[in-house]
């Protein structure tokens, strides 16, 4: 059997992103989101997804990249000169040369999602802003974190590519060593951003078994826009789900 979560990330990052990702859901094909914290459309966020918990599934976008503002208020290992976070490909760098502490990971995981139960969201899973949990001294440090607040699914690396990408499968298989023991789906894929025919291959590639595909919607950014389009007219896509007989699901579904 093949079963699909249709993810949105970067829920509340602004407004019109959170407002586009709750068209999304309301069209019908998106079946969860992951929240990011201290963002212009958080609070928008938190609001639907405690109107729509037993709808659909949400989690935290744990983020620690790009220049935001750290939740613990203070610069620490994960910030730049300026007391930001570093941009992406720079934090990914910090990862990799064990300049990221445990105990500031923890601390800014702990907190953000503290934000979201603080504000009464039921955090079924999750996944991180430009996927860094996926470095190994990242989700090591979350682990512990994660069986302490009592939260069992998180996205494993991507093994799931709409277009071949054999470099980056090789590294994600050497990444998702640490995700032994937790609970995650059994494939993950990310929509190609630049991909407008993304909805039409994908019912084909999907293997048996289950599956997360994460998109970012909006509509003022066209990539992201490439993104939703299958999800806010969903009539084709929906239509080639059901006669491919996948089957839609969410993680609050499995616990």
């Amino acid at each position: 059997m093949r079963s699909l979560i249709i993810n949105a990330d970067d829920f509340g990052f602004d407004q019109e992103t959170c407002a586009t990702t709750v068209d999304c859901f309301e069209a019908g094909l998106l079946t969860s989101a992951t929240i990011m914290v201290g963002c212009e459309g958080s609070k928008a966020a938190y609001e639907y997804a405690r109107e729509n918990r037993k709808r659909f599934s949400f989690g935290l976008h744990f983020n620690i990249v790009d220049g935001f503002a750290p939740a613990a208020n203070q610069a620490n290992s994960l910030c730049d000169e300026s007391g930001s976070f570093r941009e992406s490909d720079d934090q990914r760098l910090a990862a990799m040369w064990g300049r990221l502490t445990v105990a500031d990971i923890r601390r800014e995981f702990r907190l953000q999602l503290e934000e979201l139960r603080d504000n009464y969201v039921e955090v079924t899973h999750i996944d991180s802003h430009g996927h860094l949990h996926k470095f190994p001294a990242i989700i090591y440090s979350l682990r512990s974190e994660m069986r302490r607040a009592g939260v069992t699914w998180v996205r494993r690396p991507q093994n799931v590519f709409l277009r071949p990408n054999g470099k980056r499968r090789v590294i994600n298989n050497v990444f998702a060593i640490p995700f032994w023991g937790l609970m995650r789906t059994d494939y993950y894929c990310a929509v190609d951003s630049g991909d407008e025919m993304w909805a039409k291959r994908l019912p084909e590639l999907l293997p048996e078994g289950l599956t997360e595909v994460s998109v970012h919607p909006g509509r003022n950014e066209a990539w992201r826009y490439n993104e939703a389009s299958p999800l806010l007219k969903p009539d084709e896509f929906r239509r080639a789900l059901n006669e491919a007989g996948i089957e839609l699901t969410r993680y609050r579904a499995f616990g």
